[in-house]
């Protein structure tokens, strides 16, 4: 079994007293590429409270920072202790004495710290929340802390880069943050649990030849699908019978006693990976094609899918724009098109990353395969593309899908579906930087005839400004 990849930055603090202030660091954090890992972004309910949270702490903690405020200092506060203890006794296993990171939000006595804690410097935040947040990243980032670059808002980029030379100022003003998740906003009840008879040794290219999604586990079958439907599609040498259905939640909490199922990170890896696949057929059925991308496949718009290449859609604050997710380069003689590869996260909460991914073919239909030169056409067309750039494709991608709706459906076979929000996860903060998230202070995108590969005569389509209405 694999160990799992610590990545993930635990903030502790007291609720709901710290709530605000959470919001404000964790939505940052994030903004800045940081997996974040917070009750206030993460507990549903429903889910169960303290084992969440030691399960986020003892397997996937890269760092914990603590929030030290005149709440969560309270001796009553045994959850927040709680979590400083088990944050300083898996320190000690990593062997990382600055496994934790106190943070001072307001003007508490240093004095009253939990002893954990107490013989380590506090970033205080006390004296202004903007002017520490570069200090606090400036930790995180000389302790090698994981950063993803493909959630990286560029807004927060340029702050920081900015903060370096001008002391920042907080407004008392909310703000949105787009980041690039999509929620799931229900899950499937439950997962079907066949038996079989027939050849152990070709029940496997039997189903894979049905296209239904399915997972064997010893001599089981699991699979979202009816088994009418998995049978209609099977030899006769084969007979399927419904050994049971187990609610979904249930069946990712791993065997009860005697019982023949797969462990917990096993259960949750056949999940993730059923429905990949059914999202993956999903966007076949809207016309998207498929092509081996490294790291696994990846879906595009080939030419012709949609009039104009175009997608519609509206921006968070409610603006009609739209983004062209095909374009074509006479200089290099080629179309590029805007494709996605698919990750699920089970979370909970449950979400599906859609990475965007740039293939480029001669006929508007099928991709080039040729790794050297596929890389550098990458490398010379995409290469001024700012990360607000790709976020807007996000955006556009995800529209296409939905068809501007609140909500879409993807149907995982039968009578079991999963329904997916139809915008990425938003953000809301109480308080703002000024100037971190503002697109009139973003730095204007370079000509593609300002590098040093000469000119570039690309035709793509502009970033959204506040004067643009192509709807």
């Amino acid at each position: 079994m694999n160990e799992t990849v610590r990545d993930v930055v635990f903030i502790s603090h007291a609720t709901p007293e710290d709530n605000d202030f959470v919001r404000w660091l964790g939505a940052r954090l994030i903004g800045l590429g940081y997996n974040v890992w917070a009750d206030v972004f993460e507990l549903k309910g429903g889910t169960p409270f303290w084992r969440s949270i030691e399960e986020a702490i003892r397997q996937r903690a890269v760092k914990v920072i603590y929030v030290a405020s005149t709440a969560s200092v309270d001796p009553a506060r045994s959850g927040v202790r709680n979590e400083v203890m088990a944050a300083s006794v898996m320190g000690s296993k990593l062997e990382d004495a600055q496994f934790i990171i106190p943070v001072r939000r307001d003007k508490v006595d240093f004095g009253l710290f939990p002893i954990q804690v107490s013989q380590l410097n506090a970033i205080d935040f006390s004296v202004g929340w903007g002017g520490k947040l570069l200090e606090l990243v400036d930790t995180l980032e000389t302790a090698k802390v994981p950063v993803d670059p493909s959630r990286i808002d560029e807004r927060m980029a340029f702050w920081k880069e900015r903060t370096s030379r001008e002391p920042p100022t907080v407004a008392h003003e909310p703000e949105l943050l787009v980041a690039n998740l999509l929620p799931v906003a229900a899950l499937p009840a439950a997962v079907n649990i066949y038996e079989f008879s027939g050849p152990n040794t070709e029940i496997k290219d039997a189903l894979q030849a049905t296209g239904i999604p399915y997972r064997q586990f010893q001599r089981l079958i699991i699979s979202f699908a009816d088994v009418d439907e998995l049978q209609a599609g099977l030899p006769s040498r084969f007979r399927l019978s419904l050994e049971r259905s187990v609610p979904l939640e249930r069946f990712l909490a791993g065997p009860d006693r005697d019982e023949t199922a797969p462990f917990r990170s096993d259960a949750r890896g056949m999940i993730s990976h059923l429905m990949r696949w059914h999202v993956e057929r999903f966007l076949l059925s809207k016309g998207l094609k498929a092509y081996e991308a490294p790291g696994g496949r990846a879906f595009y718009f080939p030419l012709g899918l949609i009039a104009d290449a175009k997608v519609r859609y509206a921006t968070p604050d409610g603006k009609r724009t739209w983004k062209g997710v095909v374009g074509r380069s006479e200089k290099y003689r080629v179309n590029w098109h805007l494709s996605m590869q698919v990750n699920i996260d089970l979370g909970p909460p449950a979400f599906v990353r859609f990475k965007p991914y740039i293939c480029f073919s001669e006929d508007g239909k099928d991709p080039i395969t040729e790794p050297k030169r596929t890389t550098a056409l990458r490398r010379r067309i995409c290469k001024t593309w700012w990360n607000r750039q790709w976020r807007q494709l996000q955006q556009a991608f995800v529209a296409f899908l939905s068809g501007g709706g609140a909500e879409f459906t993807v149907s995982l076979d039968g009578t079991a579906a999963m329904t997916l929000s139809g915008s990425l996860l938003q953000l809301q903060g109480a308080r703002r930087l000024v100037g971190d998230i503002e697109l009139a202070d973003m730095p204007e995108e370079p000509a593609d005839d300002e590098d040093d590969e000469g000119d570039e005569d690309f035709d793509f389509v502009e970033p959204y400004t506040d004067e643009e209405d192509a709807a």
